[in-house]
């Protein structure tokens, strides 16, 4: 998250990265507080990838544990959100 960015912004960004991964054709579909894997329709193999494109996308290194525990793009937000 930059320094002007509102927590609003930081989850459109995050919700178009998940778009990405998920495949996803309106990343403006994806509410936040859906699980990104029963509801949204990330697979679990592309999981790695979500956070790999998480950790480019926000220059930050999300630990393991923490990115598996969260499961909506809120707390993506959150998570990414104390990270930077």
């Amino acid at each position: 998250m930059t320094e002007d960015e509102t927590p609003d912004e930081l989850s459109s960004r995050i919700a178009l990265v998940v778009a990405r991964v998920a495949k996803v054709q309106d990343p403006g579909a994806i509410e936040t507080d859906k699980d990104l894997y029963r509801d949204i329709g990330v697979k679990s193999t592309a999981a790695l990838d979500l956070l790999l494109s998480l950790e480019e996308e926000f220059n930050v290194t999300i630990p393991d544990q923490a990115f598996g525990d969260a499961r909506t793009v809120s707390s993506l937000a959150d998570l990414i959100g104390e990270l930077t």
